[in-house]
């Protein structure tokens, strides 16, 4: 399907959603609502349980250092919409108004992929360490970057990277709806970031759903899941407000225009009285 047309693609699974199952327990924190988003998951997805394995994509590897995603989707509305999402974290993350950061300062990168981004902040200076689970991205990173004296590349799972020196801050494009447990990623993240540091979610799936939190329902996600056993989750706004402030956060969401858009960028900041 996206083989033959990326904007065609996206148009039929725009007409399709899963119906959301009525029995979801009404504690978003509790065990029981976690079991019923990996149950939801596991019917999606048609897996029997979800394995760090599954996020794999598959590409071929010599045509994406030329033309890696999005531009081999020859669709300019894909391209033109991951530019914009690019710029607008790269904005935020200079921007002064909000605390901003300047070369050299160092960034943690969590799902690099393609390594887009990781590049464009490599090419402007920072000190960028991109945490990648997937062998083959990895290597495209590597081989892409335009200024490999500023990127180093580690795989690892995001839950389980960890660090000796504090990064000056973390960056999630298009991949904290990945993390197979949020809420200790979120405390985790204190040890990875420094005390004053920030945390920047950009482009993430954070938008006014009709659940609290859990895989996401749309054509595309459903059939990412389905296709390849990825983890789509969603997280509605309030419900991200929440789980932040109950690990030691606290954000400001940098909007792109009026209402919630998928550009958004959170910006967020530690809690100085949260103790875990």
């Amino acid at each position: 399907m996206f083989s033959v047309s990326e904007d065609q693609a996206r148009d039929f699974l725009d007409h399709f959603e899963v119906a959301l199952p009525l029995d979801a327990p009404t504690d978003p924190f509790s065990a029981d609502y976690r079991e019923w988003t990996w149950d939801l998951y596991r019917r999606i997805s048609g897996r029997a349980a979800y394995e760090l394995d599954n996020e794999a994509s598959p590409f071929d590897l010599e045509v994406a250092k030329a033309r890696p995603y999005p531009f081999q989707t020859e669709s300019a509305a894909t391209v033109a919409h991951d530019l914009q999402a690019r710029s607008r974290l790269i904005g935020s993350i200079g921007d002064a108004t909000s605390d901003g950061l300047a070369p050299p300062a160092r960034l943690v990168e969590f799902g690099p992929g393609w390594g887009n981004l990781t590049n464009d902040l490599a090419a402007t200076g920072f000190q960028i360490t991109a945490v990648e689970v997937d062998d083959q991205f990895c290597t495209l990173i590597q081989e892409r970057c335009a200024v490999p004296a500023n990127l180093r590349v580690v795989k690892s799972d995001m839950l389980a990277f960890e660090t000796a020196e504090p990064y000056d801050a973390a960056i999630f494009f298009e991949s904290f709806h990945h993390c197979a447990d949020h809420l200790a990623m979120l405390r985790r993240l204190h040890h990875i970031v420094r005390p004053g540091g920030l945390v920047f979610f950009a482009s993430e799936p954070i938008a006014p759903f009709a659940y609290p939190w859990g895989p996401r329902l749309d054509g595309l996600s459903a059939w990412s899941s389905r296709t390849y056993g990825w983890l789509e989750l969603g997280f509605e706004t309030r419900y991200f407000d929440a789980a932040l402030a109950r690990t030691g956060w606290a954000a400001t969401r940098h909007r792109s225009g009026p209402g919630d858009s998928p550009m958004d960028v959170y910006v967020a900041r530690a809690d100085p009285g949260w103790s875990g």
